[in-house]
């Protein structure tokens, strides 16, 4: 008998396919380039059907405070996977300077704790006595440091994000439940302008991490006069997907999102759906909006 012993490596991060929605959970240097205040709530269940499948819940919120430079948020995350369950809470602060006249960048960090849970009592383990090690609920905590900068004129935007420098390490006593590298997200973007009412703004959003193979999005957004919203993402080889939302009251949006998987995994699920609420409040400072998203 041979016995090899090895890593294994999986996702251990929340990734929407809608990512543009919550730009901040992974790159602290979005808070406040929305100019007012934006608070933002989303609700995914992925691979429905699928047992164990991913149910997530986040909430961000932003908005520049002090002064017209300054941007503060909290992001909060609860992900839960068969078994497992992970709560986030983080704050972020971001300072944005003036480059010239037309480019500006934005520098952030982000700073909170890390929950992760393991109730073995959901699982149905075929032989229990050899796993004699794992029993009852275990539980973990982890501070985490982020940090990123965002780029931008009023039509360009490149951004490098790293939300998690302090690899989380969550474990049962001396066994290795969850390890959890740095990853980096790499997002850019540019906005056309069709008319004065409708908008086109094709992004990309690259994530790298050690272990992991190379995870990279695409997504064409479009905006016609701040009311309504619509996009496609695609991620090779993954899945495809479609987002619609519309704004009403000028403060309030809600918006629905449905992807499919396009590999293999296709066969054992009916897809994943989102559910986005938002709501905002105008600048006090009247400053001009980054070109990096609208929420």
């Amino acid at each position: 008998m041979l016995v090899v012993f090895s890593k294994v490596y999986a996702q251990a991060d929340v990734k929407l396919s809608s990512y543009f929605f919550t730009p901040m959970t992974y790159n602290p240097a979005y808070a406040g380039s929305y100019e007012g205040i934006s608070l933002s709530g989303v609700y995914n269940s992925q691979w429905v059907g699928f047992e164990g499948a991913p149910k997530t819940i986040v909430f961000s919120g932003h908005g520049t405070f002090v002064n017209s430079h300054t941007g503060m948020g909290l992001d909060v995350i609860n992900d839960e996977i068969g078994a497992s369950k992970e709560t986030s809470v983080a704050g972020n602060f971001s300072y944005h300077f003036n480059l010239n006249s037309k480019w500006k960048v934005a520098l952030g960090i982000k700073a909170g704790v890390n929950s992760y849970k393991v109730d073995y009592n959901l699982l149905a383990i075929e032989n229990p006595e050899e796993y004699s090690g794992f029993s009852g609920t275990v539980n973990n905590m982890n501070f985490n440091f982020g940090t990123g900068f965002y780029l931008h004129d009023d039509k360009f935007f490149l951004g490098l994000g790293i939300p998690n420098i302090i690899a989380e390490k969550n474990f049962n006593e001396n066994v290795y439940i969850l390890s959890n590298n740095n990853k980096f997200y790499i997002t850019t973007g540019y906005k056309f302008e069709v008319n004065p009412d409708i908008s086109l703004q094709p992004t990309i959003m690259t994530r790298l991490s050690e272990g992991e193979s190379q995870s990279t999005m695409f997504a064409l957004n479009s905006i016609w006069s701040e009311k309504f919203y619509a996009s496609l993402n695609f991620e090779p080889g993954v899945s495809v997907g479609s987002f619609i939302g519309v704004r009403f009251l000028e403060k309030f949006m809600v918006g629905y999102s449905y992807d499919a998987s396009i590999n293999s995994f296709s066969r054992y699920n009916d897809g994943s759906h989102s559910f986005f609420v938002n709501f905002r409040l105008e600048d006090f400072w009247k400053r001009e909006r980054c070109s990096c998203y609208s929420f």
